[in-house]
């Protein structure tokens, strides 16, 4: 796996059913043939960016791709993430659940955290995972009491890890991998539509429309575990917004999301879900923390042979 993340990475031309797809919603395509990244079981499309023209000169899809290609060419770098869901449902009410996480990757070594805070019938939840060459690591917080816990800056158990996993475990309870780029699948078969590619501020802004029952079939499985839901959401509107600079490099992604979700409190309870995440990049290596590693994750992993 840390093969994976350090990014073999391998050039293949798009096929022409790819470099010429024509979805009314993008905008014009370059008759400069794209390149794709070949990454072992990456879901979402991944194009190595053009040496020449602007994202003007490209399909929406096309930019996605180039965008999340010039992210996993990059040696380092660090993410962090804001979400909120209010969910509505009788009895219950409103409740809204907040969770913040981060991405660190550098030297071939991804870790990531998630700092779920709970809500009505959710236990609150810290993890903190490693992705090594052949398991994932988790640990939870130092503190069993979430009140204990400072978001971001939570005090990490020095235990024992408390999930071992293989990624095709991993991948059942928890989804897609933190070296993707997105929880959501972004590709030609899940993506929909797209807006009209704006510039603001001299970056660009595209917002994306994904099928709601393709692109989340992964976020589904991390939802039922992190939520402690009953059955698996079922979406009807999922929504991308990036913001990158006009060599493809990106600033931010925003996602707004609805769908239902039902928890067994007392009685099974339907929730109408609304919300989604803000998620910034940085590039500055003073924001890559990977320090875990050798304190802590280093000394659980098993080596590949």
């Amino acid at each position: 796996m840390k093969a994976f993340i350090k990014k073999v990475i391998k050039y293949t031309a798009l096929t022409a059913a790819v470099a010429a797809l024509s979805l009314s919603a993008m905008a014009g395509c370059s008759s400069e043939p794209a390149k794709k990244y070949v990454l072992p079981d990456s879901m979402s499309i991944i194009l190595e960016p053009p040496a020449s023209g602007t994202p003007e000169d490209y399909t929406a899809l096309q930019n996605v791709g180039f965008v999340v290609g010039k992210l996993a060419s990059r040696d380092y770098y660090h993410v962090e993430s804001r979400s909120e869901i209010t969910a509505k449902a009788p009895v219950v009410g409103d409740v809204k659940q907040k969770v913040e996480g981060s991405k660190d990757f550098s030297n071939g070594i991804l870790i990531s955290e998630t700092i779920n805070m709970g809500g009505t019938g959710v236990e609150p939840k810290a993890m903190q995972k490693y992705f090594g060459e052949n398991e994932v690591l988790i640990r939870g917080a130092a503190s069993s009491d979430s009140s204990d816990w400072n978001g971001l800056s939570t005090e990490w158990s020095t235990d024992t890890p408390k999930e071992t996993l293989s990624y095709e475990q991993y991948e059942e309870r928890y989804g897609l991998c933190a070296s993707e780029f997105s929880d959501f699948i972004i590709n030609e078969d899940t993506f929909e539509s797209a807006e009209d590619l704006q510039k603001v501020d001299g970056n660009y802004v595209l917002t994306v429309t994904l099928d709601t029952e393709t692109a989340p079939a992964y976020y589904v499985r991390q939802m039922m575990t992190m939520g402690d839901l009953d059955e698996e959401p079922v979406f009807s509107k999922i929504a991308l917004t990036i913001c990158f600079t006009e060599d493809w490099t990106i600033l931010s992604l925003k996602t707004d999301e609805v769908y239902t979700s039902v928890k067994k409190i007392i009685i099974p309870i339907t929730a109408n879900c609304s919300g989604g995440s803000t998620i910034t990049y940085s590039y500055d290596r003073a924001d890559v923390d990977i320090s875990a590693y050798e304190s802590y994750f280093k000394q659980y992993e098993t080596k590949a042979e």
